[in-house]
């Protein structure tokens, strides 16, 4: 065979190889090429579907502004018309003097000496706050329960009864949210008897049963306008018996010695918080109107409750006392 021919066979064989080498080469480089493309999709993918996140994000927030101003209109404008509002579930008490403590030949030595007080013109609660009104506070604040409700709620039946298992803090807590306070010892012992020195909200003989919840009548609470008759001189229910109510005052057995004439608000500091009207339980000389009792500011038991006061503010008439008897 002619030499030249070998060489261009082999010629030939030689530039087959390297084409097909130069094949193999190009195909990694293509497989990169594509992921290298595949990344990039992606990767735009992945930016498009952030700038969604980020602007549903920025959506939410302003949502959540909107939400948030709204809410904090609702909150000023139910605190508006909370004062209004307060009015009609409490009694007005007239401004003026009446005489506090009891009386010297029976009375226990921190309800002595009898001395005349004068108080401004103020309102409080018509009954104790009920647990009905105490569950809207915990549904509307998220603040804790009484320790013997389930899921968030007083046991069945007892909606009209006084709430108890509430310390005094958590009194203070349910005031403040309704614009409100607790009413000072002075307050409460004027609301309850009146201006004639009464031994009980209704006058001054005990009738067992028909008046007030006392006396383990029943061994727990009853709804707070049970006794119709029970009502004080100025229209408060439930100031004898049922549970004891916090009062804003600290307790000092000997305040009656020293306490100011005018608004007397209890003395700078003390130990204990002042309870009044007695309880469920307690006998005759324990549901008096004068009767003086306390309880640590962390106390809660089954037996104390509170009610509210406000500041009167001179836009309505404040109310007479009854001329009921006095020997009922």
């Amino acid at each position: 065979m002619d030499s030249s021919w070998v060489w261009w066979i082999l010629t030939c064989v030689i530039a087959l190889y390297f084409v097909a080498l130069l094949i193999d080469f190009n195909k990694p480089s293509r497989i990169l090429m594509e992921h290298i493309d595949n990344q990039d999709v992606r990767r735009r993918e992945m930016e498009q579907k952030l700038k969604r996140v980020q602007g549903e994000m920025e959506l939410a927030n302003t949502r959540q502004e909107d939400l948030d101003l709204e809410t904090e209109e609702l909150e000023q404008r139910r605190k508006d018309l909370l004062p209004e509002a307060n009015k009609k579930e409490m009694v007005a008490i007239d401004e003026g003097q009446f005489s506090m403590g009891g009386r010297e030949e029976d009375s226990p030595d921190n309800e002595r000496p009898t001395h005349p007080v004068h108080l401004s013109y103020y309102y409080i609660g018509n009954t104790p706050v009920t647990n009905q009104e105490y569950r809207e506070f915990v549904n509307c604040t998220g603040y804790k329960a009484p320790i013997h409700w389930q899921r968030g709620t007083y046991p069945t039946g007892l909606a009209k009864h006084p709430v108890v298992n509430v310390s005094y803090h958590d009194a203070k807590a349910y005031a403040n949210w309704k614009e409100a306070r607790l009413p000072t010892e002075a307050e409460w012992e004027k609301a309850a008897r009146g201006n004639d020195e009464r031994l009980y909200p209704w006058g001054n003989r005990f009738v067992d049963g028909e008046r007030c919840n006392s006396n383990n009548m029943v061994g727990t609470t009853l709804p707070v306008d049970e006794f119709p008759l029970g009502r004080s001189p100025f229209g408060c229910w439930d100031m004898s018996g049922n549970v004891y109510e916090w009062c804003e005052d600290y307790y000092e057995a000997g305040y009656y010695d020293f306490s100011p004439v005018a608004n007397p608000k209890g003395p700078a500091g003390g130990q204990e918080r002042v309870i009044r009207g007695g309880y469920f339980s307690e006998t005759r000389p324990n549901v008096r109107t004068t009767h003086r009792s306390s309880a640590a500011e962390t106390h809660t038991r089954e037996n104390v409750g509170f009610r509210l006061a406000i500041d009167g503010d001179g836009t309505n008439k404040p109310g007479e006392p009854d001329s009921q008897d006095t020997e009922e």
